[in-house]
């Protein structure tokens, strides 16, 4: 067993490695102490239940997310290519995960999301906030293209942004299906389209 004092990190580390990539409800609590090392009562110390930990997790997969959002979103950057260094990363990321486990991962959100949404209202509720804190990144993008004249002038961009996450999270779930990664690659052309934009060269995502 680890040293108890960081306990609480290992449950919540096992918990994304765990659930994030499995399911919340095929893994038992005591599965989660056995994968962080951990003892049942050091569990029960920190959280009350397994959607405690899972809450608590969610935070630290949204910090890992945000910090990535502010690389490839950050303001020098011209807008479209945000999107498209965000994708890139994404694909690095899943292509990644997919040589060590064998298998792509997709998005944690999302798939807590379609697990959980109509089972567990604490969570549903968190990753609602989540995808909303995420669309601002998207919106501000957008909001940003259009000032520069990248993208008509009338494009509401709070649709727009939602229109492009869901492309995004539905095409990682066609990724995950097939377990190829390869297809994050058709993100690229879908969302210039989405965004109603005039493609330039020095625009790229494999290509």
């Amino acid at each position: 067993m680890g040293r108890p004092s960081d306990a609480r990190e290992r449950l919540i580390e096992a918990a994304r490695a765990v659930i994030f990539t499995h399911s919340y409800e095929s893994v038992s609590i005591d599965e989660l102490c056995a994968a962080a090392g951990v003892h049942k009562s050091s569990f029960y110390h920190f959280f009350a239940s397994k959607q405690e930990l899972v809450l608590a997790s969610i935070e630290v997969q949204w910090q890992s997310l945000d910090a990535t959002l502010k690389q490839t979103f950050a303001a020098h950057i011209p807008p479209p290519e945000r999107f498209l260094r965000f994708f890139e990363l994404t694909l690095q990321q899943q292509m990644e995960l997919q040589q060590r486990h064998g298998q792509m991962r997709g998005c944690p959100a999302g798939n807590l999301t379609l697990e959980l949404s109509t089972q567990n209202e604490p969570i549903r509720v968190r990753l609602q906030q989540l995808f909303q804190q995420w669309l601002a990144y998207f919106e501000q993008a957008l909001d940003d293209a259009r000032a520069e004249r990248l993208i008509p002038s009338d494009i509401d961009t709070a649709t727009t942004a939602q229109a492009l996450l869901a492309y995004f999270e539905g095409v990682l779930l066609l990724a995950k299906g097939q377990n190829n990664p390869a297809l994050i690659t058709t993100l690229r052309p879908g969302v210039l389209a989405l965004m109603h934009y005039q493609e330039k060269a020095d625009l790229s995502l494999n290509g």
